[in-house]
């Protein structure tokens, strides 16, 4: 699975996982949607930072079909995003290795975990990995930055003589490179000076002999402090005897690690836009379960360069065990489901993954309904008898005017995008396209009314995940 396969599968579970609170979603039909937002229960405001129990996901996969939540109220767990399971799970292992996952959560109005009525939570985007010198480096992997405090250190940078400094990220300082082309050759200093008085020379290993925090390849990573404290020619990275990270924010640690936290987690006033402000913990067995939802969230998530994908889920909820660990507060045997609704999928464009059909140019929906993925999720499509005959539908009819349906126009072109979309009423309503056919309105950007959208139908999904403790920027 290369690289772009795995930015798809990982952003995909990161947009189920990072969620923020929008507003009921309109319908015209006469039931009326399937479920509504819980209203916030009373209890203390939600103040970005000045919560407890500070906590980040360590471990996330999709689950099984039987994990999902019963979203249609049938009786049957729902989750068709298990038929990408087995697909997704590696790229998302490799993704937590590398800090790419980084899901911080606080809670509010639960200073002292037990019974309660009335418990809310936010939920960040969060950056391990850091660029404080802004220097386009970051630290905290192989290869990273190795002094996030100096602009003009890191690994594109030439090697500055005699200045006791590893300038160019290799570990090592003034080093000197001997021959050209294939035959050069790095020789490392003989300097036998201490500087910095830390007991350890150039000579010895010392790659930054101006600061005594740096002491070579006998020294212990400190995590968080920018510095390469080992000179493995990366700050806050390295690896233990058993191939284990030194520093991670994703273990059960007496001493979390500090995270900071990316600014689309806060509105302007500087609100958590990702909020639980609705859920409850029971004691059931002696084991305190948190259980919050339904609601309707949506959150922008950086994927790569300057795309953003703008993700929501309706009818999300979260179910999960409260428990104490080394470091605090935690949450294991956790859970959060909801519906990955048409319009959303429609808006996820600008990944390169062939093999689902989906192309740059194209979008999830298009993939969905209109190539591979349709048939890879078991989603079920419409009889010749409704004159729609092939075109797929989703599985949860969340406005419960019945399943909508999504359809290429065209089978006999070279593009396989959705062009048409069939409302649960059997009403089709086309692409807009200029003189030039440029597709100016999506199908799926259809609205009632009153403004609200009409395609609201989608994929039933369920996400397993445990959290460990950690310390968030107010507590550092």
């Amino acid at each position: 699975m290369h690289r772009l396969v795995k930015t798809f599968s990982v952003n995909v579970v990161v947009a189920l996982s990072a969620v923020a609170l929008l507003g009921a979603c309109g319908s015209d039909s006469a039931k009326g949607p399937l479920w509504e937002p819980v209203p916030e229960c009373e209890g203390a405001s939600i103040v970005s930072l000045a919560g407890s129990h500070q906590m980040v996901i360590s471990e996330l996969e999709i689950g099984e079909i039987e994990d999902g939540f019963d979203l249609d109220l049938d009786g049957e767990p729902d989750n068709k995003l298990a038929a990408v399971r087995s697909l997704a799970r590696s790229a998302i292992n490799d993704s937590f290795e590398d800090f790419e996952i980084v899901i911080p959560l606080e809670f509010f109005d639960f200073d002292t975990p037990g019974e309660d009525d009335c418990v809310k939570f936010a939920i960040y985007v969060g950056n391990y990995r850091q660029d404080g010198d802004e220097d386009g480096e970051e630290t905290a992997k192989e290869g990273g930055d190795c002094n996030d405090h100096e602009m003009m250190i890191n690994d594109g940078m030439p090697e500055v003589p005699d200045n006791g400094i590893d300038d160019n990220c290799n570990g090592l300082a003034d080093e000197t490179v001997v021959g050209k082309g294939e035959k050069a050759m790095t020789v490392p200093s003989t300097n036998t000076d201490d500087a910095d008085s830390d007991g350890v020379t150039i000579a010895d290993g010392d790659c930054d002999d101006t600061n005594p925090m740096i002491l070579g390849p006998s020294a212990v990573e400190v995590c968080g402090d920018g510095y390469d404290n080992d000179c493995d020619g990366s700050a806050d990275w390295g690896v233990d005897g058993d191939g284990n990270p030194v520093c991670t924010p994703y273990d059960d640690a007496a001493e979390p690690d500090a995270i900071t936290l990316d600014p689309l987690s806060f509105n302007s006033d500087g609100s958590p836009v990702i909020a639980f402000s609705s859920g409850t913990v029971r004691n059931v067995g002696g084991v305190l379960k948190l259980e919050a939802g339904p609601s309707i969230f949506s959150v922008q998530i950086p994927v790569i360069d300057d795309l953003k994908l703008d993700l929501r889920i309706s009818g999300a909820r979260i179910e999960a065990d409260v428990v104490q660990m080394n470091g605090g507060w935690a949450l294991i045997n956790a859970r959060l489901g909801g519906v990955l609704d048409a319009n959303t999928a429609d808006k996820i464009r600008g990944l390169d993954v062939p093999e689902i059909g989906l192309l740059p140019e194209d979008s999830l929906l298009d993939a969905t309904f209109a190539n591979l993925l349709g048939p890879l999720l078991g989603l079920p499509a419409l009889p010749d008898s409704s004159g729609w005959g092939g075109c797929r539908t989703p599985d949860i009819d969340v406005d419960q005017d019945g399943l909508e349906a999504f359809c290429d126009v065209d089978f006999t072109d070279d593009k396989s995008v959705v062009g048409v979309c069939i409302d649960g009423d059997g009403t089709a309503y086309m692409d807009e396209v200029d003189a030039q056919g440029v597709v100016t309105k999506q199908c799926s950007e259809v609205t009632n009314a009153d403004g609200s959208l009409k395609f609201v139908d989608g994929i039933s999904v369920e996400i397993n995940f445990e959290t460990v403790p950690v310390v968030l920027p107010a507590s550092n």
